[in-house]
C-alpha cells in the first residue's frame, strides 16, 4: 500500500529542509569564512579513503606542519571537530 503525502506535508517538509539549508550556511560561515565543506574530510574519515590504518599519524602531521594551517578546520561548536582538506599530504 502507497503512503499519500498531502500537499500540506509537502509543503511542510520543503520549509524545513529550507530553514535547515539556512542555518547550515549560516554555521559554515562561521567567523566571517565560507567553508566548501565538500572539500573537507574528518581524520577519521581520511584515513578511511587514504587507507591509512592509524589516525595518530594524521593528526601527528597536523603537529609537525605537515598538514597546514590553512587546510585544517576546527568546528568549535562541533566539540573541537577538526576537519582537513582532502588532498594527498605524504
Amino acid at each position: 500500500m502507497e503512503a499519500i503525502i498531502s500537499k500540506q506535508t509537502v509543503e511542510e517538509l520543503l520549509s524545513e529542509t529550507q530553514k535547515l539549508v539556512s542555518e547550515a550556511k549560516n554555521f559554515l560561515m562561521s567567523e566571517g569564512k565560507i567553508i566548501e565543506i565538500d572539500k573537507y574530510l574528518t581524520i577519521k574519515n581520511y584515513c578511511k579513503k587514504h587507507d591509512i590504518k592509524d589516525e595518530s599519524v594524521v593528526t601527528n602531521w597536523i603537529r609537525r606542519g605537515i598538514i597546514q594551517p590553512e587546510d585544517i578546520h576546527t568546528f568549535k561548536d562541533l566539540n573541537g571537530l577538526r576537519m582537513i582538506k582532502d588532498k594527498i599530504y605524504k
